[in-house]
């Protein structure tokens, strides 16, 4: 008896666990703004209206898409479109009601009509359906029209997987990427996990939206499903590369000529070294802690006639995004050392210092994937340094970058600015 009572709820568990997933709803409010990167308008959807047999004439149904309501969200790292219908059914009874991704709505009404509008999902596969009391009397469902060719949108979370499809004919895909990491610390490797979604394709007899798949090397993934409208089988194949390790540490270098100008009150006179062009390096690192979370730091040494080295330690906290999560802002708090020296004469300043800063990052900027331009600035907090550190960067695989620091402390003072180039150097931990 206790075997058989096992038996059953271990079942009905199952079946609870498929349920829920087949009943898997995308939220469309409280959604984030996202980009329009398939070239889709009104016009490429079609309404279909199904009326119910053997309905009588009594209850008719208009129903119209918003014109300027297409619209692009983000949820997780899917790009997924929206519009919004209105609708009007020429009655007024209280039982009226419809369903949506399993909601239960009420009409707003007048003396003779029945109205509402919502927001409907282009790539989900649910139906809109008008009931009164328990009898279905329309369903409602929006169709993307064909195109001559697979229409494809790889998100920006994939560009450094290189994730290619093939297969597919002329449907619909999106595909989002994350990472995780797996393994030992030091020793970690990257597992990408995907979440595709297509209104044009089904797998299985379950409704649901998202599918997902992990890629742990180089093999691709390849796929059953069959065209939910002209019910084609297609088999589709998605590959990636995954690199052999993933780095938590990542380093880079810079070097070209600043313009840099120091100078020392002695005895009441004011005196200069100005340099056009004097040999600056700098070094970089940032250590991953999370995805928002990051230990980062900066070295710039510039020497000719005075020497100028200006190192900092800070950690990173990003608290603002926008403009489809590629614009980035990023706290920066920490320490910075500062050494200088105007001639081999004169006395040194070697000590730490304290501004802080903020920076910002524009990820995949211009369209053009993994290509970065980022800047910030790092201002004095006490009144007895005068210190400012301004920089922007641009580039992909090597940066560019314009930097303008100014130190002034007692006698002392230096300033130095120019343009630099950038190479990655090497991945560690």
């Amino acid at each position: 008896m206790l075997r058989q009572t096992s038996s059953i709820l271990f079942f009905w568990l199952l079946f609870l666990s498929l349920n829920t997933r087949s009943q898997e709803f995308i939220p469309l409010d409280h959604t984030q703004q996202g980009e329009n990167r398939i070239n889709l308008s009104i016009k490429d959807i079609e309404l279909k209206i199904l009326k119910t047999n053997n309905l009588p004439d009594t209850y008719k149904v208009k129903t119209i898409i918003d014109k300027d309501s297409l619209r692009w969200i983000r949820y997780n790292n899917l790009l997924l479109p929206t519009v919004r219908i209105k609708f009007m059914l020429n009655s007024n009874a209280p039982d009226l009601s419809f369903t949506y991704k399993n909601k239960i709505y009420h009409f707003q009404q007048n003396s003779k009509n029945s109205y509402f509008e919502v927001i409907y999902s282009l790539f989900e596969k649910h139906s809109l359906k008008i009931f009164k009391k328990n009898d279905l009397l329309y369903t409602i469902d929006l169709k993307l029209k064909q195109k001559d060719s697979p229409q494809v949108l790889i998100d920006y979370s994939c560009s450094r997987n290189n994730i290619n499809v093939t297969g597919l004919v002329n449907e619909y895909l999106v595909i989002g990427c994350s990472t995780i990491p797996i393994g030992s610390f030091g020793n970690e490797k990257p597992m990408l996990q995907i979440e595709w979604i297509s209104p044009d394709l089904d797998i299985s007899k379950a409704q649901t939206s998202i599918y997902r798949a992990s890629f742990l090397n180089q093999y691709p993934i390849t796929i059953s499903a069959k065209n939910r409208h002209n019910k084609d089988g297609r088999t589709f194949q998605i590959s990636s590369k995954i690199p052999k390790r993933l780095h938590r540490l990542f380093t880079a270098y810079g070097l070209g000529p600043y313009y840099f100008e120091t100078s020392l009150e002695k005895e009441g006179k004011q005196v200069k070294n100005t340099v056009p062009t004097a040999p600056a390096l700098f070094f970089y690192l940032n250590y991953k802690i999370s995805e928002t979370t990051s230990i980062r730091g900066f070295d710039a040494a510039i020497w000719k006639d005075s020497s100028f080295n200006n190192a900092g330690l800070y950690l990173g906290n990003d608290f603002g995004y926008s403009l489809d999560k590629k614009l980035y802002f990023t706290t920066l708090l920490g320490v910075q050392y500062l050494y200088f020296k105007f001639d081999k004469d004169s006395p040194e300043v070697s000590e730490p210092i304290f501004p802080q800063g903020i920076e910002f990052m524009y990820r995949h900027a211009f369209d053009i994937p993994n290509y970065i331009v980022s800047g910030g600035v790092f201002f004095s907090t006490t009144n007895n340094i005068d210190y400012e550190n301004v920089w922007i960067r641009w580039g992909k695989n090597y940066f560019w970058e314009l930097n303008y620091i100014h130190w002034g402390k007692d006698l002392f003072e230096a300033k130095t600015w120019g343009i630099s180039v950038g190479f990655p150097f090497k991945g560690f931990l």
